[in-house]
């Protein structure tokens, strides 16, 4: 970013900070670039954060950074926001592609990062992971999730309860005999298989893919997934289990609205186990919105599905969650148009009885593309967003947020507010940038 408009969405910024404010969040410092190594595409980012607020961001990065295709790296942060070391890579084995990386933090900070890697267990895709102290070192080897190879093993995802035992989820093709179907394995605190690889759909007739798992403090976790199953094309189901890896209830369905699509879910659980599911809805507006639902700890719809976002022009698309220890929680998802350019990241934060703060940009440079957010909150219920942003290339981004209080009441002309001032901000990025080339011609 060009350092006079860095300068000025900086001082835009902390012109806005009352106003966010009262919208119940306060940027923590400013944006700033995760990734230190920039030559071609940084994708994909996620994140998680510790119990003191300091947390960690990982990527995959193209070919060129670890030798072979996409590799994936990571960087920690202090709470201050201050990195904590230098980038780092976290596959160790290199052939071809490893992506889709996701990241889980327990209590001390500590963290397990886990992916997708190709033709690393004789077949085609599986999943790997590695284990990692606190303070950044290598805990163990890199090592193999699923148990069962044939196919495709995708899209992983993992959640750390307090003391550090995992779980991890993943889509694999044809193991439950009829296309995709979603698959889970338990891991102690100290990397070792907690039981054996199980099924976690029951349902298994045409898909059921790209899961979510979340944790609570005592281990107990939720699994939620898309699936091919509702009358109208794809619906959102879900299934919780024990900490000990018993199912408990049975596989129930999340939205109550079934006309059309409802794909990509996100989840979190707070300490007691509660929970809340988003997901895009392509249905209910004539482009994606997202969703939401939220659950008590012994599966019981707490209120009724709700919209998130309150912008709806155009598209609202690929939600993520945090949950605080109190049951508040923060959704971010990417939103067409309304940043002033093409995709930008917002956000929206809830209370624990869902009173709701009001919508809010993340991203301050709008030039380009902004994807693909993530989000993580700490035991004080503030929290960090990190996204992919496509300048010249894809680098990965993120912004800080401190929680002053929560507005139980929109506050809808902040909304129009922030965004017609980035907007500009924006404008004036992209009129610098076409004058420097001119002068360079």
């Amino acid at each position: 970013m060009p350092q006079p408009v860095r300068s000025a969405v900086m001082a835009v910024a902390l012109l806005l900070l009352p106003l966010l404010a009262r919208a119940g969040v306060v940027p923590a410092g400013t944006e700033f670039q995760v990734n230190t190594y920039t030559t071609d595409y940084q994708l994909d980012p996620s994140v998680c954060k510790s119990a003191d607020g300091s947390f960690v961001a990982v990527w995959e990065s193209n070919a060129g950074n670890d030798g072979s295709g996409y590799g994936v790296f990571g960087q920690r942060y202090g709470s201050n926001g201050a990195r904590l070391g230098t980038e780092f890579q976290i596959n160790t084995y290199t052939t071809n592609k490893q992506s889709q990386p996701q990241v889980c933090c327990d209590a001390a900070g500590d963290f397990v990062v886990v992916w997708t890697s190709y033709s690393q267990d004789g077949y085609t895709d599986g999943v790997f992971g590695q284990r990692f102290a606190s303070g950044g070192g290598f805990v163990g080897t890199e090592f193999q999730v699923n148990t069962y190879t044939p196919g495709y093993q995708e899209h992983p995802q993992v959640c750390c309860d307090a003391a550090g035992d995992f779980v991890v989820a993943w889509a694999s093709t044809y193991q439950d005999g009829n296309y995709n179907g979603v698959f889970g394995q338990r891991f102690a605190s100290n990397g070792a298989f907690a039981g054996t690889e199980f099924q976690v759909n029951t349902y298994t007739t045409s898909g059921q893919g790209y899961p979510a798992v979340c944790c609570d403090a005592a281990g107990d976790f939720v699994v939620a997934w898309q699936s091919f199953q509702d009358g109208s094309v794809w619906g959102v189901f879900g299934q919780r289990f024990a900490s000990g890896g018993e199912p408990r209830g049975t596989e129930f369905q999340i939205n109550t609205y079934t006309p059309g699509y409802q794909i990509d879910p996100a989840l979190c659980c707070d300490k007691e186990g509660d929970f809340t599911v988003v997901w895009t809805g392509y249905s209910q507006s004539l482009y994606g919105s997202v969703f939401g639902q939220r659950f008590a700890s012994s599966g019981a719809a707490r209120g009724v599905e709700f919209q998130v976002n309150t912008y709806t022009t155009y598209s609202q698309v690929n939600p993520a969650i945090c949950c605080g220890l109190n049951g508040d929680f923060v959704v971010t998802w990417q939103s067409y148009g309304q940043d002033g350019s093409s995709w930008g990241i917002l956000a929206r934060r809830f209370g624990h009885g869902g009173g709701a703060s009001s919508e809010f940009q993340v991203n301050s440079y709008t030039t380009g593309v902004q994807i693909n957010p993530a989000v993580a909150c700490d035991a004080k219920g503030n929290f960090v967003i990190v996204w992919q942003g496509n300048g010249v290339t894809d680098d990965v981004f993120g912004q800080r947020f401190d929680v002053p209080g929560l507005v139980q009441t929109p506050a809808l002309s902040l909304a129009g507010l922030v965004v017609s001032v980035i907007s500009l901000l924006g404008a004036a990025a992209f009129a610098l940038r076409r004058g420097r080339q001119k002068n360079m011609r």
